[in-house]
């Protein structure tokens, strides 16, 4: 007798208990569907004009874990950003150095906060979320993004500025932590100077600040 034929004869048998016995045929009809499980109609599905609304941003001062940001929201658009702040750019700024602050309702005094973050080299973005996500999604953008180090003897008063720029991830090049040391603008000059700085005697004429 052939090896072959009970091989057959065993897949012939297999298959037909699998179709004898299977608990759900392929051809039988799906069963009704009780009205007891139809899913409810709710008029409020909709009403969805909640839906993918984004709340004006109301910080200008946060606190973080190394760092002080602070935001300005100018009335052409955009945000501003001055990510690396301490206790000598908030009072230049007229901010207190250790409570979190709110953007203004006036839009006129929300922009002169705005001016003034100016004249210390702030960057312009369309909002801060495109801030926030910049490494995620274009790494590597912002550490080329120009940082921009201003320091305003006599705090404004003295006439002139000097300038210090570096790409945000090689200021480490220049040791630029040593600006952040500074225990007042007039120091924060001597710093700038220090580091190859360039002193513009008209402000309006350094192409590094938008004034």
């Amino acid at each position: 007798m052939s090896p072959i034929l009970p091989i057959i004869s065993s897949i012939i048998i297999g298959s037909f208990i699998i179709l004898r016995f299977r608990p759900f045929s392929l051809s039988r009809a799906p069963l009704p569907l009780s009205h007891d499980h139809e899913p409810k109609y709710d008029p409020s599905y909709e009403d969805c004009t909640d839906w993918n609304t984004t709340e004006p941003e109301t910080h200008r001062v946060v606190f973080g874990s190394r760092w002080t940001t602070v935001y300005g929201y100018p009335s052409s658009g955009g945000v501003l950003v001055l990510p690396f702040c301490n206790g000598v750019d908030l009072s230049f700024l007229q901010l207190a150095r250790f409570s979190p602050a709110e953007r203004s309702d006036d839009p006129a005094a929300e922009d002169q906060h705005c001016v003034r973050m100016r004249k210390l080299g702030a960057w312009k973005f369309a909002s801060v979320w495109e801030y926030d996500t910049m490494d995620l999604f274009h790494p590597g953008k912002l550490d080329a993004k120009m940082l921009v180090v201003a320091a305003w003897p006599g705090s404004g008063a003295g006439g002139g500025v000097w300038v210090l720029k570096t790409p945000e991830g090689r200021g480490y090049e220049k040791g630029l932590a040593r600006v952040w040391n500074a225990l007042d603008m007039d120091e924060r000059c001597e710093v700038v100077k220090s580091l190859g700085g360039t002193f513009y005697e008209d402000p309006a004429r350094c192409p590094d600040l938008e004034l």
